[in-house]
């Protein structure tokens, strides 16, 4: 590691590093969720917005089955992906499981309930949806159409040409709205934000292999170029992680015990 890099990323952890006596005791329990920022994003100048509506689930794999053979796969085919199949991805990922009045619980965990990540995707393939840029609007459970257009080569530009990301039926880009998450756990904020976006990210890894979907998560992108792509600052609010999804060849691979 170069020598100004592991110095930034020791006084990173320093600077979010708690010792006994640093915090006023119970300060985080006190936070007052009627101050807290918006949890949900909407774009209402989007081209077009899609209602997802109900997801209609097929029968799965068993979980500890489905555990033990889970791979990353990025073999994809050049079939489409059903709406049907993104809608449960969508879910897995994201999806309101509970409302508890002052907030809403979804499928995956966040710290503090309080789910700084948002969800862009990269479609190139999947039935229904024209081929764009679109972001996932929670509250009202639609996708809105930012920009229609083809978006395979942007994809493959902005990772460094990986192929495996102009195949994919869609390409989920995750971003983190900082201020969601600092407003209540301040510096350690940041560290809370990449542990939701495992969340969701593994989350989409066994949906994925559930509907027999091949998925990669990406953790190279150009992070300037790719925040411009989604017209957000990269700072208060920016792109934190990637993963490609797409068909595979059948789904034998499931019951497939062998290393990969």
């Amino acid at each position: 590691m170069h020598p100004e890099w592991q110095r930034i990323c020791n006084e990173f952890l320093q600077a979010t590093s708690y010792a006994v006596g640093d915090l006023e005791e119970g300060w985080a329990a006190k936070y007052d969720f009627d101050k807290r920022p918006p949890t949900y994003m909407r774009y209402d100048d989007a081209v077009v917005r899609i209602p997802l509506g109900p997801r209609e689930l097929p029968p799965s794999p068993d979980l500890w089955e489905l555990i033990q053979n889970r791979r990353s796969r990025r073999n994809f085919l050049c079939e489409p992906m059903t709406l049907n199949e993104l809608n449960i991805l969508l879910w897995g990922t994201q999806g309101i499981t509970a409302d508890m009045g002052d907030y809403q619980i979804r499928a995956t965990p966040s710290a503090g309930a309080l789910y700084p990540i948002e969800t862009y995707l990269l479609v190139n393939n999947v039935e229904g949806l024209e081929k764009g840029l679109y972001h996932l609007d929670v509250e009202e459970w639609c996708l809105e159409g930012l920009k229609l257009e083809d978006v395979s080569e942007t994809a493959y530009a902005l990772t460094e040409n990986q192929e495996m990301t102009s195949r994919a039926a869609v390409n989920f880009v995750w971003t983190a709205v900082v201020n969601r998450t600092r407003h209540k756990y301040r510096e350690r904020a940041y560290r809370y934000i990449w542990w939701d976006a495992g969340h969701v990210a593994q989350n989409l890894h066994i949906a994925a292999n559930g509907l027999g979907l091949g998925v990669s998560t990406i953790g190279h992108w150009f992070d300037k170029e790719m925040n411009e792509y989604l017209g957000i600052d990269g700072q208060e609010h920016l792109s934190v992680l990637m993963a490609s999804v797409g068909k595979v060849e059948g789904k034998d691979w499931l019951h497939d015990r062998r290393p990969r």
